[in-house]
């Protein structure tokens, strides 16, 4: 287990620049555990002030909140073993978008001690320059994802909802692979998941995609442009 800890701290934009001693002097610390979450448990509230960061290792995760009329509404889905998810509530004391952080399937973090960042102890002052550093980066990352959000729910069309979310889950090698459950992504949207699939099948009718497993292919690639702009 020390291994795998090693290799995702490493791998992870949280410890970007940490040298491999120093990761290690981490790991042999009491100021991380490894915790496991069931699906649907909820990670935290965020009217709670958290007294640790807490970083995906394997499973999915997502920030939620609950509506008037007893809709769920989901961020983007987090499965990158590395992930933060609760960095923004633990260096701010105002109220967030989102009411808490639940898993989508059974799911293991790292819970590691808000003192290492807040109030480090001397030998590890080292490692909480690197990490404050770190993220910062990781926040304007999220600030442009909320962005997303709000171009999302501006969108009056099913369509144009779906066409600007499939565009931005591309990969470097413009495939588009579904992370999420048709549910997920409309609670992501805003959308009615049957106003999803609908929308998808009449999108695959009209020749402008195809839906294989996970996999979107996108079949027109002009009108697809054209709906994305």
């Amino acid at each position: 287990m020390k291994k795998e800890f090693f290799e995702i701290l490493k791998q992870s934009s949280l410890c970007l620049g940490l040298m491999d001693e120093q990761i290690n002097r981490l790991i042999e610390s009491n100021l991380i555990k490894c915790v496991r979450y069931k699906r649907g448990e909820i990670f935290f509230w965020t009217d709670h002030t958290p007294d640790k960061l807490i970083m995906l290792l394997s499973g999915n995760t997502t920030m939620g909140r609950d509506t008037f009329d007893g809709k769920r509404s989901l961020s983007k889905s987090n499965t990158a073993p590395g992930t933060l998810l609760n960095e923004v509530r633990l260096f701010s004391s105002k109220k967030l978008l989102w009411e808490y952080a639940i898993a989508l399937e059974d799911s293991e973090v790292l819970e590691i001690s808000s003192r290492l960042l807040l109030e480090p102890p001397a030998e590890y002052s080292d490692i909480q320059v690197t990490m404050m550093r770190n993220i910062v980066g990781t926040l304007v990352d999220k600030i442009n994802l909320l962005g997303d959000k709000v171009r999302i729910l501006s969108f009056a069309s099913v369509r144009d909802r779906i066409a600007f979310y499939l565009f931005h889950i591309r990969d470097e090698q413009h495939r588009i692979i579904l992370t999420q459950t048709q549910e997920e992504i409309a609670d992501y949207l805003g959308i009615a998941r049957p106003s999803l699939s609908r929308e998808l099948g009449r999108m695959q009718n009209e020749g402008i995609l195809r839906i294989t497993g996970h996999e979107v292919v996108v079949l027109d690639q002009a009108l697809f442009d054209n709906l994305y702009e």
